[in-house]
């Protein structure tokens, strides 16, 4: 999978003085951003060079330099699309959940097979939604809870996926990417829906055992970009600036 990072690979800079109009140079006043699209691709390309003259006019204080931007957003993208740290907790919440749900689809076949979701919410509790009553969702709920992995993990894919899109948008608190979208701890819950991204599973089981990789990354990655698409709102969108990206 390969993410373009080019529009994220820029100096950052803030007025220090009264705040003035941002105003794009003459030749980039008509640029647009690249389209906000995950690929479906295991081919790691080389790492992309980058070009933008840094401008520091007056009044202007550097942020942040173009290696402290490139390193920042390095790690931002390797965290979160290339199988670190989120990837990992829910990689690790397989075993559990798979305990979970057999044991309810034997005390508790049709509630099994209802719609229902979960996910983590602003206490750090299982929270369910779907097409339940209110005494399924307690139950559910209440057995969810009980699973102390479960909870630690999915609390860690939360705690990750937050980190790490603010890192992304960094101090110019803007993205191209994930870090666009507005989630944070009191409405996670209502877009990411782990349940959905316990189904993405590797499909080679020859992989699965020799590397205990359970989930596939690719359509892990694809999932919550799917569903921060459908129920996220933009709201740290970056500026409509042309890039020059050498080696695409």
């Amino acid at each position: 999978m390969k993410v373009d990072t080019s529009a994220l690979a820029q100096p950052q800079v803030q007025p220090s003085g009264p705040e003035t109009p941002k105003t794009p140079p003459k030749e980039m006043a008509h640029g647009t951003l690249a389209p906000d699209v995950y690929h479906r691709s295991g081919e790691q390309g080389q790492t992309p060079t980058y070009s933008r003259p840094v401008v520091i006019g007056e009044g202007q204080v550097l942020l942040e330099t173009a290696e402290e931007t490139l390193k920042r957003v390095g790690e931002a993208h390797s965290q979160l699309y290339a199988g670190s740290d989120m990837f990992h907790a829910a990689n690790k919440m397989v075993e559990h959940y798979d305990d979970f749900m057999g044991m309810l689809e034997l005390t508790d076949p049709m509630l099994a097979e209802k719609n229902w979701r979960f996910s983590v919410d602003e206490q750090g509790l299982m929270k369910v939604s779907g097409d339940l009553s209110e005494d399924e969702i307690m139950t559910l709920e209440t057995k969810l809870n009980n699973n102390r992995e479960l909870v630690k993990y999915a609390n860690e894919v939360k705690e990750a996926f937050l980190k790490y899109t603010e890192m992304e948008r960094g101090p110019s608190g803007t993205s191209s990417y994930w870090g666009k979208y507005d989630v944070n701890e009191d409405n996670f819950a209502d877009i990411i829906d782990m349940k959905s991204l316990m189904e993405e599973r590797v499909e080679s089981k020859s992989y699965k055992v020799t590397e205990g990789i359970n989930l596939s990354v690719l359509d892990f990655v694809d999932n919550v970009a799917e569903q921060l698409k459908s129920k996220a709102e933009v709201a740290f969108a970056d500026e409509p600036y042309n890039y020059v990206h050498d080696g695409a």
